[in-house]
Formats: C-alpha cells, structure tokens, sequence
C-alpha cells in the first residue's frame, strides 16, 4: 500500500475554487478558465520535470516542481501539491544533481494522480 493512497479520496479541495471565486467578485468565467489553463498544463509540467530529472538538471527540476506545487495549490489539487512539496524536500536533501535520479518513485506516483486530478478538476466544468 503507497504513503499515498489517501490521495484517491479527494484529489481536489473544491473550497479552494470557491474561495478564489468569491475573491474574483464571483466571476466563474475567470475560475473556469484558471482551470481549464492549470489542466491544460498539467501535463507538460509533469513533463518537464521528468526531463529534467532524467537530464541531472537540479535548477530545472526544482524549477518545475515549485512550478507544478505552486499551481496545484492554487486550483486546490490537494494531493498533487503534497506530492511536489514532498518532491521538493527530497530533492533539497540531494547531494546534488547527480543523485536525481533517487526521486524517481516518487516521480512515479505523481504520474498516479495527474489523470485523477484532471478528472476531478474537469468534472464541475462539463
């Protein structure tokens, strides 16, 4: 059993969205195309921070994960951003980038929860 599995429970903190709704005056349009655009992202920050772990980039890779922990927050992917943040630590107590490749399990299971959280983050806007 994963340190992780309590991540399939709720994936997303709906609170967050609408907290930043009413703090946009109530204007769904804006929340719905903040999602749409950390969605659409998604992806390509996981991505990008294989790239750069499998390339030893340690500046790249801390780069992409504040990238993908920052974002995850803001749209309320509970998990995913607890799994960046536990990425980060990780990778700040590397000796240095040669090692990056220690991270990878964990890598691994943020691969788990990328499709999830898209789900989960989709459902409210169909």
């Amino acid at each position: 059993m994963s340190d992780y599995d309590e991540c399939t429970d709720s994936l997303v903190d709906p609170s967050v969205l609408t907290e930043l709704q009413a703090e946009l005056g109530g204007d769904q349009s804006i929340v719905t195309a903040f999602v749409r655009n950390y969605v659409a992202m998604l992806p390509w920050r996981v991505s990008r921070l294989h790239h750069a772990v499998d390339n030893l980039d340690m500046e790249d890779a801390m780069d992409a994960v504040l990238s993908l922990k920052t974002s995850s927050h803001m749209v309320g992917a509970t998990c995913m951003q607890r799994l960046a943040a536990e990425l980060e630590i990780s990778m700040k107590l590397l000796p240095n980038g040669e090692h990056l490749g220690e991270v990878n399990p964990q890598l691994d299971e943020i691969d788990r929860f990328v499709f999830g959280t898209i789900c989960e983050l989709e459902t409210p806007l169909r």
